[in-house]
């Protein structure tokens, strides 16, 4: 990856952009340095990024369609492939089949993901916010993508609000992007497994008080994910039970005695 550099990140990632012929968008950034402006120009440093040009996505063929039988056999054929299309019928599909269905998924969610990734960086500009999406894992229906910022706590938001909002418009723009039941997990600063080891921490105490009271303790509420990480978390619990309670968004987790 070649470096470039700047005053400021934006400006930095425009040069990449310009000697690379592409957009910033369609850039793959690695910051080696924020910029600093010192005291009184002493100690000021450039912007430093590594970057390199996003290779577009290449679209598996499709397998070649079988030749066309006879007239006469068309009509028993079309029943016969008609199983196909119910739930269940994916095992009757040969290896081959499977394959390029898989490769056609993942060539869809690739196209999408670069489409993601400028619209995030769109939203997040519009709250002045300056974010570079970076893809960790990619599956025909998986996508985890951390987004490297200077300002991860405003990105972050209290308890994750905001990146939990992100993640929900991740999730609605891949389904309008054609993506069928995608899973998105966005990422700051490790923010997600941070917030488990907070969250594992709140059972513990929570369970305990629960045992000493004999009393249900009803948690703040909080998203799908980590009531589905904190039912988990406490379902070897012998002394406690858990279930969800109220309506979206404020649909929260409860601890109560068996």
């Amino acid at each position: 990856m070649a470096t470039f550099k700047g005053k400021k990140l934006a400006a930095a990632k425009q040069a990449a952009a310009q000697a690379l012929g592409c957009s910033v968008a369609e850039l793959t950034v690695t910051i080696k340095q924020m910029p600093t402006k010192g005291f009184f120009g002493w100690g000021a440093r450039l912007a430093v990024i590594e970057a390199q040009r996003r290779p577009k996505p290449v679209l598996a063929p499709m397998p070649a369609q079988v030749a066309a039988q006879p007239a006469q056999s068309a009509v028993p054929q079309a029943k016969q492939a008609a199983p196909a299309t119910r739930p269940g019928a994916t095992a009757a599909l040969s290896p081959a089949e499977l394959a390029a269905r898989q490769a056609a998924n993942l060539a869809k969610m690739t196209a999408a993901s670069l489409a993601l990734q400028t619209y995030l960086v769109d939203v997040c500009h519009q709250l002045a916010l300056e974010v570079q999406p970076q893809v960790q894992t990619q599956t025909g229906h998986e996508l985890s993508i951390d987004l490297v910022t200077p300002t991860p706590g405003k990105l972050i938001g209290y308890h994750g609000r905001r990146l939990n909002a992100l993640e929900v418009l991740a999730t609605t723009f891949l389904v309008y992007q054609g993506v069928k039941d995608p899973q998105v997990t966005l990422d700051v600063a490790d923010y997600r497994a941070r917030r488990q080891v907070a969250l594992a921490k709140l059972a513990q105490r929570s369970v305990t008080e629960v045992i000493a009271t004999q009393q249900a303790v009803f948690l703040a509420p909080m998203p799908a994910r980590e009531r589905k990480f904190l039912h988990q978390y406490l379902e070897t619990e012998p002394q406690v039970k858990t279930y969800s309670h109220g309506r979206e968004p404020y649909r929260s987790l409860v601890i109560a005695p068996k």
